[in-house]
């Protein structure tokens, strides 16, 4: 059965797109076949750490333009991991990013309808792992992707404004839709030893990543879990994998 994860935070600043990236590359190291979709419409960032090689973006499959196949583009040579890892690429050109503000609600709800389609077809096709990179807080294009996902993993960064916010979320939108969740607090500026929390508004904590400068002034193309496999940070990443796969 495919799983379908939606990385989702309350704000942006969390670092939800390294999350995202180096947990897709941390199911396709151990042989689980993975695509990681771009639904960030608004600030797309991955197409600056990879080179996209496709002529569609998954702005197109979403407005009905291509097949969700035709956005794909296969990283698993540069990854150099045992499954294979696809990447759908939002467009970050500004004029479409413009453009998508005066999208109705109409091509909102045939985007999810898509998006479910999309998600079937890749389970048609032999994918263990999807993972949807979303944008921050309560945007469409984010509650798309959680109500087209079987989980939602909430990147959560220790501030006041974080915290009220995931409550929210996790209240008002993750519950009413029936969706299991679980939370990564990153970047924790406190001392990880003294923590003892294992959940947090009735959600499981999956693990607390302290804040590690050297990360930020590292390449931003450099995904830690294929570069350096025993960074305490790419640790923490497999250890999410195997806690969210133990959920399911």
């Amino acid at each position: 059965m495919t799983l379908t994860l939606a990385v989702h935070s309350s704000k942006g600043g969390t670092g939800k797109t390294s999350i995202a990236v180096n947990l897709a590359v941390a199911f396709a190291s151990e042989g689980k076949n993975t695509c990681l979709i771009d639904l960030d419409l608004r600030g797309p960032s991955l197409s600056s750490m990879f080179k996209p090689e496709t002529h569609f973006w998954i702005n197109d499959f979403l407005s009905g333009k291509c097949s969700l196949k035709d956005t794909l583009n296969d990283i698993k040579p540069e990854m150099e991991t045992s499954g294979h890892i696809y990447v759908s690429f939002a467009n970050p050109d500004i004029g479409e990013i413009r453009d998508l503000v005066s999208k109705d609600r109409n091509w909102q709800a045939g985007a999810l309808k898509a998006l479910m389609n999309g998600k079937k077809e890749l389970a048609a096709n032999s994918l263990d792992v999807i993972i949807f990179d979303t944008s921050p807080g309560v945007e469409y294009e984010s509650i798309n992707a959680v109500a087209a996902s079987d989980m939602v993993i909430i990147v959560h960064n220790d501030t006041a404004a974080c915290f009220n916010c995931t409550e929210q979320l996790i209240k008002g939108v993750y519950t009413l839709l029936d969706k299991k969740c679980a939370i990564i607090d990153n970047m924790y500026h406190g001392n990880c030893l003294d923590i003892i929390e294992k959940s947090r508004y009735g959600a499981p904590v999956l693990a607390t990543i302290p804040c590690m400068c050297e990360i930020a002034t590292r390449s931003k193309n450099e995904i830690l879990v294929h570069s350096e496999p025993e960074h305490l940070f790419s640790k923490s990443i497999m250890t999410i994998k195997d806690k969210i796969e133990a959920m399911q």
